[in-house]
């Protein structure tokens, strides 16, 4: 009997050494895969981007705000123009109930209020996003590289890659000048952000034509919302 339990407790250190030892390669590999991809000084691409469900409409929205005792993120109009009471889901964070409070005028983008209240989980690591101005936007040349979440529940963090294209190109089904990136979008992405190689927002993904995608840019979605937000 005491050989048996010997061997169970040389068998049981040997796994307990083993499973620490994979659990610290993953860690450090999934780091540094996603250091050399330059997403881990702020994380933005995983702390601000959310899933937006209205009805049986869903899509992306990403996070414009967080004040004490809530927090105000913007997705596409279109997705909640309908059906104004939201949920929005933060990861593996959790989800909350939010409202659609505000509708753009002109553009295809509305602003969902999650009231702390109504959180589900602590969500103080979620982030808002940290807009480029127009001259940044204005500025950004031709074939630069820009990135949109493909998955936001990716542990890997997993990320698509796209080419900048065209700051300002007028879309005829929109009725305004848009922002368009060399990048495949998905059903679902609407109301998505488009990150820089820094980390900062571009614009909020509203539309897609074969590999192209349409964007509203950061300045304009800033604007309206600080007019909303400043009544």
């Amino acid at each position: 009997m005491k050989d048996i339990k010997k061997k169970d407790l040389i068998c049981l250190v040997i796994s307990i050494l083993m499973i620490t030892f994979v659990s610290c390669f993953g860690f450090f590999g999934i780091k540094d895969a996603a250091k050399d991809k330059g997403i881990m000084d702020k994380g933005y691409r995983n702390l601000s981007e959310v899933n937006v469900y209205a009805g049986i409409k869903n899509g992306r929205g990403f996070i414009i705000r967080v004040e004490d005792d809530y927090m105000d993120i913007i997705t596409s109009k279109h997705l909640v123009s309908e059906n104004n009471k939201v949920t929005v889901e933060f990861g593996n964070r959790g989800r909350a109930d939010g409202e659609a409070v505000y509708y753009y005028t002109e553009l295809d983008a509305a602003v969902v209020r999650v009231k702390k209240e109504d959180f589900e989980h602590d969500l103080k690591e979620a982030k808002d996003v940290e807009p480029l101005s127009k001259g940044e936007y204005d500025s950004i040349s031709l074939n630069k590289k820009v990135f949109f979440t493909s998955d936001i529940f990716d542990t890997t963090l997993e990320i698509s890659e796209g080419n900048w294209y065209s700051s300002h190109e007028y879309i005829q089904e929109l009725g305004y000048e848009a922002g368009i990136f060399l990048g495949e979008v998905k059903p679902g992405m609407s109301g998505g952000a488009l990150f820089d190689e820094e980390d900062r927002l571009v614009g909020m993904i509203i539309a897609s034509n074969d590999l192209k995608g349409a964007i509203i840019p950061s300045y304009e979605i800033m604007e309206e919302y600080i007019a909303f937000s400043s009544k």
